[in-house]
């Protein structure tokens, strides 16, 4: 993974193509740019979400959080305002909200999502160390992961509640 920057510009090209899945709870993620690669400035990740699959509805205390759908159709609740949302379309969740998102599409969706300030990326390589691929998260391990990365769970994935569609997602 070659990163090269340009001392004159400051610009940096990093170079992720290929990059190592992180299994975050079920889901995969691939970074595109991680915080280590912006001083925690920010960090951009792509995700596949399996159809029905999402997170549990969850706060972010200290990061702002934007969504930009290239595959796939999404339901999403932030602070309880449901939001559809299929591919070219954006979301954005602000720091301090409560939010979570479900593929409500029959076929694996995909995602870039960018994360200000970073550091999401590291919160799932630990939550990966944590929870390895195929292993029943230990709430007892998950928790001192979620406070020192100033997250909260705090209700379950959309899937827990009944599925609707939207007969006109926004693109």
């Amino acid at each position: 993974m070659p990163v090269l920057t340009n001392a004159h510009s400051g610009a940096v090209l990093v170079e992720r193509e290929n990059g190592r899945p992180i299994h975050v709870l079920g889901n995969e993620v691939i970074v595109k740019i991680s915080s280590r690669d912006t001083d925690g400035a920010f960090t951009i990740f792509e995700g596949q979400t399996q159809p029905l699959a999402g997170p549990p509805l969850h706060i972010h205390r200290d990061q702002d959080e934007s969504w930009y759908i290239l595959e796939g159709q999404y339901k999403f609740e932030v602070d309880g305002q449901e939001i559809y949302a299929g591919a070219g379309a954006t979301v954005f969740a602000p720091r301090g909200s409560r939010h979570t998102f479900q593929n409500i599409g029959a076929a694996p969706g995909r995602m870039v999502t960018t994360v200000v300030p970073g550091g999401l990326d590291i919160f799932f390589e630990e939550l990966e160390a944590a929870v390895p691929r195929g292993a029943a998260p230990d709430p007892a391990k998950l928790a001192p992961i979620f406070k020192k990365h100033g997250q909260e769970l705090v209700g379950p994935p959309l899937a827990a509640k009944s599925v609707k569609t939207a007969p006109n997602v926004a693109n």
